[in-house]
């Protein structure tokens, strides 16, 4: 059993690591959880997470966002010797594309057309912001005033975070997603094969 810590941009990332974790039951019980306030928080703090990683093994999530691609960022914000303890992950572009790899499941939890949602999340340019879309045309009033910004001053609707942390807890097929995103899979796998040191 590896005693395991998680990083984190925010809320719906962290849960998204803790559900992928569950996958591994064996194998992971999560020690502590950093939930950071932006990509901006785990830059920061990246090497400090990297020398804790001796100790036990952290899992760290960042989403892509406007690097060109994964190395890009890893070479950026890694300058350092990386410890094999430090499981740094990309979400490409945001962990959203993650939930919309789903698309089955989306679009029961929205109740909308399976056919509006993309087969390539890991190519949409703004993975969060097509979500948002998609929510705005489901047949759920609930769905639309959790995950529909308000008004133009805000990014994300009220209940952004919680409702699709429903989703990934409850309705999320996990397996299913594997499938057509990339990074999800590549995640997955490193977490599978994952033997701390």
């Amino acid at each position: 059993m590896n005693y395991i810590s998680l990083v984190s941009e925010d809320e719906l990332s962290e849960n998204v690591m803790i559900r992928i974790l569950k996958d591994f039951p064996d194998k992971y019980e999560i020690a502590n959880t950093y939930p950071g306030h932006g990509y901006g928080y785990l830059k920061s703090k990246i090497r400090g997470f990297n020398q804790a990683s001796v100790c036990h093994p952290f899992f760290m999530l960042t989403d892509l966002d406007l690097y060109d691609c994964p190395l890009a960022l890893i070479t950026d914000w890694i300058d350092f010797p990386k410890h094999n303890n430090l499981l740094f992950r990309v979400a490409v572009r945001e962990v959203e594309s993650w939930l919309l790899a789903d698309k089955e499941g989306l679009s029961r939890f929205f109740n909308l057309s399976v056919a509006n949602f993309p087969d390539s999340p890991d190519s949409l340019p703004d993975p969060k912001n097509t979500l948002i879309n998609l929510a705005r045309r489901s047949r759920k009033r609930q769905i639309r005033e959790d995950i529909v910004p308000i008004n133009n001053n805000a990014s994300i609707g009220p209940n952004y975070n919680s409702c699709l942390s429903e989703f990934v807890f409850n309705h999320w097929d996990l397996q299913n997603a594997l499938v057509r995103s990339n990074s999800l899979d590549r995640t997955w796998k490193r977490l599978s094969q994952f033997e701390a040191l």
